[in-house]
């Protein structure tokens, strides 16, 4: 009994993609997330590579006020995490100022020859997350700053100044942080009875 054969169902033909799509491909790439950066490790007791982490993250923060972000904050994580040790956190008011702000990063950081990991958020606008490697540049809508609370998260990592203050020294990078007297076990500074030797 010969077998039954089933008939060929056509393939549907590929579509071509239209001009609209290509735009959007073009546009959400991963060339223009990540830059072209060249994967080597990095001595990260270098003291020359801190103040230069230190100095861009300023400088993103500054970049951010200069857009009129809210909120500003500088956080020193090299006591708190051995990944990375600036968090660069800022609130915009809209994802069109949120995106503007990045652009203007990621602008100035190629000028001088910071490269980014990685760009994400930018689309959304609710939290846009620029990854240099050695700092992070977190840009928020206020309810996803609300949301997220980083800042509570990495409660233990000290704020550091960004602004050029009259009488500090201009960027200088503080030590590491240690343990601090409030983190740090309490002693005991009741007195102790002393026994009595009756």
């Amino acid at each position: 009994m010969p077998e039954q054969e089933n008939p060929a169902t056509p393939t549907p033909e590929p579509s071509s993609p239209t001009a609209r799509t290509k735009a959007i491909r073009a546009t959400r790439s991963i060339k223009t997330a990540q830059d072209d950066v060249v994967s080597r490790a990095v001595d990260r007791r270098n003291p020359d590579r801190l103040t230069r982490a230190f100095a861009h993250a300023r400088l993103a923060a500054k970049i951010t006020d200069d857009n009129r972000a809210k909120d500003i904050l500088l956080l020193d994580l090299r006591g708190v995490t051995p990944l990375l040790d600036f968090f660069v956190i800022a609130t915009a008011n809209s994802r069109r100022q949120a995106n503007a702000i990045a652009s203007e990063i990621d602008a100035e950081m190629k000028k001088i020859g910071e490269l980014k990991l990685g760009m994400e958020g930018s689309e959304e606008g609710r939290w846009i997350l620029i990854d240099y490697g050695d700092f992070v540049v977190h840009i928020f809508s206020g309810d996803g700053r609300t949301y997220y609370a980083l800042e509570e998260i990495w409660g233990d990592a000290p704020q550091l100044s960004w602004r050029d203050e009259p009488g500090a020294p201009a960027g200088e990078l503080p030590p590491p942080p240690t343990m601090t007297d409030a983190s740090a076990p309490a002693e005991s500074t009741a007195e102790t009875p002393e026994k009595s030797s009756d």
